[in-house]
């Protein structure tokens, strides 16, 4: 009797879909996902949806033995359709800061960038930025962490054409062959977004991030010059 009580408590801790998502891709009807664009993470490539998020959900598509149905939308229309279970995933640099978590399920954060300043190799690399001049990219909240840390931000539409400081993610920086220095700006934590309560679907795309993770680097490169 104990040991069918045991098995009893076992089996419910199985992560379960509610709504049998990934028994429906293993069913082989593929994988509904939602694109906002936001580049690296998502792009709108010649010859289809690209990018780093792009690259790694074809990836688990295809351990699955399924297609991804590729949808195009804003982060509102995507988000409330994910919600209504339209979607079976959603991507385009979702961070846990979103709003959204209260609504939507989402997965472990399968990547940390963080946002610092760069200094040209040569130069002396600043401890602080007070009263400086930092290049930040235009449309993006950096220029916001700059000015917090009292510099002046200089927005730009290119990092590359910036011969100073720059303030943008770890990865961007190592990119442009500058020097990171000690001045932090902040954190985000990338998360791919699904339907709520999809727990064993989760699981099965936190496993398969895990899994992945070394080749971030490499998709970042060919996300940035698709640019």
């Amino acid at each position: 009797m104990a040991g069918i009580g045991c098995a009893l408590v076992s089996c419910d801790k199985i992560p379960r879909d509610p709504e049998k998502t990934f028994e429906r891709v293993q069913q082989g009807r593929g994988v509904r996902v939602g694109l906002v664009e936001h580049a690296p993470w998502v792009v709108r490539g010649k010859e289809g949806p690209a990018g780093v998020e792009v690259a790694l959900v074809k990836e688990f598509c295809k351990s699955l033995g399924a297609k991804p149905e590729w949808h195009w939308g804003g982060e509102q229309s995507q988000m409330e359709a994910l919600e209504r279970f339209e979607l079976d995933l959603l991507i385009g640099g979702i961070t846990r800061k979103s709003p959204w978590r209260k609504r939507v399920g989402v997965t472990s954060v399968y990547m940390e960038e963080k946002v610092t300043v760069g200094a040209p190799r040569g130069d002396a690399a600043p401890e602080q930025v007070k009263g400086k001049q930092i290049a930040v990219e235009s449309g993006t909240a950096t220029a916001a962490e700059v000015k917090r840390k009292g510099a002046e931000p200089v927005r730009v539409s290119d990092l590359k054409e910036s011969a100073g400081a720059v303030a943008a993610p770890d990865w961007k920086i190592e990119q442009l062959g500058l020097v990171p220095t000690k001045v932090k700006l902040s954190t985000e934590k990338h998360v791919i977004a699904t339907p709520p309560g999809e727990n064993r679907w989760i699981k099965q795309l936190d496993e398969f991030l895990e899994q992945n993770r070394g080749k971030l680097p490499t998709l970042l490169q060919e996300a940035e010059a698709l640019r």
